[in-house]
């Protein structure tokens, strides 16, 4: 098929070539396939006349750029043509890597191929009978086997996903803001809880740290990069990512101000540029030599953070609140003295206004959800009730590589607990403690015959004791020398 472009002719001599090549991929070619075969001219014409692309550069590749160029503008009015090329080169390629030694860039181009006809003709039945079932409740219900508590915080997106499901196919109804702000400490599940229902939901999902944002479109990241991300996600399928979801960590860093050199705050722009586009705008988008239009109307947004420091800002609006009630003088109550909780009912549209969010960003905020610290008891459940859990993954990994079965005693678990809070990360310091605890298994048990059982006490998590080995019916000791901890 590349030979094709060594053909700088005219349009018929291209078309010649092509209903040659479709003569040896298929026993009949019928009248209907005219207008395919109109289209695949098209197509070799526009690279051929395109001066971006070297002569020597050109290839299928660039064929298969121009056809989705056109399926991303209306997938409707090239639909057709354009799954009848992609067959008939998917043919054509298959015929050509069988009779070649070398195919390994028609193995490419064929991998091209298949992504596009999934992305673009994939039947969308499954996904959309599905999306019509799922409920606040059950999207809920579904992010319970993964994630330990935070009850309001899941009950809120479940909430915001389904009112968006809603929003994209009656769009011509009127919904009030859908925007969502998710308010708690590191590792207390604000991820888990996104990862989760990228799995349930049939809108495109991107999970992104927005903390070096910047207003400057020549200096860091900026907004369009969040929507180019969401484009990508949704496989180059512009209508498709016009209905997404983006999940934005770490906002509150871009509510912190940062000076530049001329002691402008380049945050008090980024909130101004970031409300224009969850307000819902049309923003330009340019992805190498593409320029496109994305409308944010229909995306929804989750933002979340940890926002330290904003206790000092809701004891600022208590005394504000006291002050306004009468309290004077000497019945005014210290800061330090006024309680405040980290809850739902503490944090305000105007808590977090003096903790630095410009005032109409505050107010596009449709829906505030507090998460809660972790305690120990949280740990623990997190290690061994959620699906597919920690612990149950070690556990499959230990009986697969010797039989045996993996046990943590429950002092140990409660030392594991105690050691991840010790650590201020939240869930995300459990992985790296019990992994310390097992890794000598991991290392040494696929070496061994005849275990029944590996035991993890509370010593053997503190570093002071080995794993205890069960192997028929007797208890000993690992007789292994000792692990070389510079291997891990």
């Amino acid at each position: 098929m590349i030979n094709i472009f060594k053909m700088e002719g005219s349009t018929k001599a291209i078309t010649e070539y092509i209903i040659k090549r479709l003569a040896i991929v298929c026993e009949d070619i019928s009248p209907k396939d005219a207008e395919g075969v109109a289209y695949l001219t098209i197509l070799y014409q526009r690279v051929l006349e395109d001066r971006r692309i070297a002569p020597e550069e050109r290839s299928l590749m660039h064929i298969l750029d121009k056809l989705e160029e056109d399926l991303m503008y209306d997938r409707r009015i090239f639909a057709a043509r354009a799954e009848f090329v992609l067959d008939f080169l998917k043919a054509d390629l298959l015929r050509c890597a069988l009779l070649s030694c070398n195919n390994k860039k028609e193995m490419i181009i064929l991998g091209r191929i298949r992504c596009l006809k999934k992305i673009y003709f994939s039947d969308g039945q499954e996904e959309k009978k599905r999306s019509e079932r799922l409920t606040p409740e059950k999207i809920k219900k579904y992010v319970d086997q993964y994630v330990i508590g935070q009850e309001a915080a899941k009950k809120a997106v479940a909430v915001a996903v389904y009112r968006h499901d809603k929003m994209v196919k009656h769009p011509g109804e009127n919904f009030a803001a859908n925007v969502i702000l998710l308010i708690g400490p590191s590792g207390c599940g604000k991820t888990e809880i996104m990862r989760r229902l990228q799995e349930i939901t049939e809108y495109p999902v991107i999970c992104t740290d927005v903390s070096s944002l910047g207003a400057s479109q020549y200096r860091g990241r900026h907004k369009e990069d969040l929507l180019i991300s969401l484009w990508e996600k949704a496989g180059r399928k512009k209508a498709q990512a016009e209905h997404g979801i983006i999940f934005m960590d770490e906002f509150d860093k871009v509510l912190q101000p940062v000076f530049s050199e001329r002691g402008v705050n380049v945050h008090d722009d980024v909130q101004s540029q970031m409300l224009t586009m969850l307000e819902g705008s049309d923003v330009e988008l340019k992805v190498g030599g593409r320029v496109f239009t994305m409308n944010t109307s229909h995306i929804l947004f989750i933002l979340a953070g940890a926002f330290q420091g904003i206790e000092e800002c809701v004891r600022e609006s208590k005394v504000k609140e006291e002050q306004q009630s009468g309290f004077i003088g000497f019945n005014n109550p210290l800061m330090s003295e006024i309680d405040v909780g980290f809850s739902r009912n503490n944090i305000t549209h105007e808590v977090l206004m003096k903790y630095g969010m410009k005032r109409e960003l505050a107010g596009r905020i449709s829906e505030i959800a507090v998460l809660n610290s972790l305690k120990r008891e949280d740990m623990i459940r997190i290690l061994t009730v959620p699906k597919d859990n920690l612990i149950e993954r070690y556990t499959r990994e230990i009986r697969l590589a010797c039989g045996g079965e993996l046990k943590f005693t429950g002092e140990a678990l409660e030392k594991i607990a105690d050691m991840a809070l010790a650590e201020e990360t939240g869930a995300r310091a459990l992985h790296q403690i019990v992994r310390r605890a097992v890794r000598q298994c991991l290392y040494e048990a696929p070496g061994l015959k005849g275990i029944s059982s590996i035991t993890i006490t509370e010593e053997v998590v503190s570093g002071e004791k080995k794993p205890i080995l069960c192997m028929e019916d007797d208890v000993a000791d690992w007789n292994v020398g000792e692990l070389d901890e510079e291997a891990f």
